[in-house]
């Protein structure tokens, strides 16, 4: 409504100077989401590529290897889907003009994408505490290489969350809310990514199989 008693012809401008920076990020925002689908596509794409190599060793076919039990991975993804509906809920909260509110939810957003940072680090262990190190095996590497990224891409996003939490802590403006809305969507595109990496890290090797014959890619013996 207080658009409709606003004299933009007295006050040049102001609208959109408020709206033109909101709009702006969203562009850069996603056209990162681009750029980083474009990156994981092409590591996602090498793994399947590598797979096929007669040295390849999958990480969950016998109880010795890291991945056998995925329990871990499990609780690591509650914790990223908890923190990325609490973003949501901080959003709505803040639309809604419940400031405390938002404060708790984002407050608790930001302790639940550190407990899956933890947990992830905790995984990250059990592999070299079971011989799988970065440089160990193939698969073991793209396994670091990939939730690395993601977790990098995480710590970003916290940064940023770092940054926000004190201009939300004296009130939400319709600014500030709207770029919380840009980090939820940002979260919630972690999330999304980090559910396809789960589902390809834990996957059989013949569903890796299936995935290379769908791209074209022929099984390649080691001599």
């Amino acid at each position: 409504m207080s658009t409709l008693t606003e004299k933009p012809w007295l006050t040049p401008g102001v609208t959109a100077k408020v709206g033109r920076p909101v709009n702006a990020l969203r562009t850069c925002v996603h056209l990162m989401f681009a750029v980083i689908t474009s990156m994981f596509m092409l590591f996602i794409l090498a793994m399947i590529i590598r797979s096929q190599v007669g040295d390849w060793e999958p990480l969950t076919e016998a109880p010795w290897q890291p991945l056998f039990d995925a329990m871990p991975l499990w609780r690591n993804t509650v914790f990223l889907l908890m923190s990325s509906v609490l973003l949501h809920m901080a959003v709505v909260s803040g639309r809604a003009g419940a400031a405390i509110l938002v404060r708790g939810c984002l407050i608790l957003s930001g302790i639940a994408a550190l407990a899956f940072l933890l947990g992830q680090w905790g995984v990250w262990s059990l592999f070299s505490q079971r011989g799988y190190g970065v440089s160990s095996t193939p698969a073991a590497s793209f396994f670091f290489l990939l939730t690395g990224l993601h977790g990098a891409h995480l710590l970003v996003g916290l940064a940023i969350w770092g940054r926000t939490l004190p201009g939300l802590w004296q009130g939400a403006s319709r600014e500030a809310v709207a770029r919380l809305g840009l980090l939820a969507q940002y979260w919630h595109f972690l999330l999304g990514l980090w559910l396809v990496l789960f589902a390809l890290l834990t996957s059989t090797p013949e569903t890796y199989q299936a995935l290379a014959a769908l791209c074209g890619v022929q099984p390649v013996d080691v001599p």
